[in-house]
């Protein structure tokens, strides 16, 4: 067996997941509105260097603030979908691992 192919080949199972699908269709819509995909880049940007300039607990409040300062753009139709299909995703993930966690202290 190989190890790397089986990854591949996960992978793969992942992608053809309706959570995947779903959230990739989500984000193509975002990025055929430039409007959306430029402010959502900036709070991107604006986020990852939050994390990367900041101890845990200075960032969490930033965040926050952050967050507050977009709330209207999460609440856009087209973002929000994205937000959630983006959550079910991360908790499909969630659950494999924690499948996979199982697994491996049988």
């Amino acid at each position: 067996m190989d190890i790397n192919q089986k990854a591949k080949e996960f992978a793969s199972c992942i992608k053809n997941t309706n959570e995947f699908k779903y959230m990739n269709k989500c984000k193509a819509d975002i990025e055929k509105n430039r409007s959306l995909k430029k402010q959502f880049d900036s709070y991107i940007n604006k986020k990852n260097n939050i994390y990367s300039r900041y101890s845990i607990d200075d960032a969490s409040y930033k965040i926050k603030s952050l967050n507050k300062e977009y709330d209207t753009f999460f609440n856009l139709p087209l973002v929000s979908n994205y937000m959630k299909a983006t959550q079910e995703f991360n908790n499909m993930m969630e659950s494999l691992y924690k499948i996979i966690e199982k697994e491996l202290i049988k």
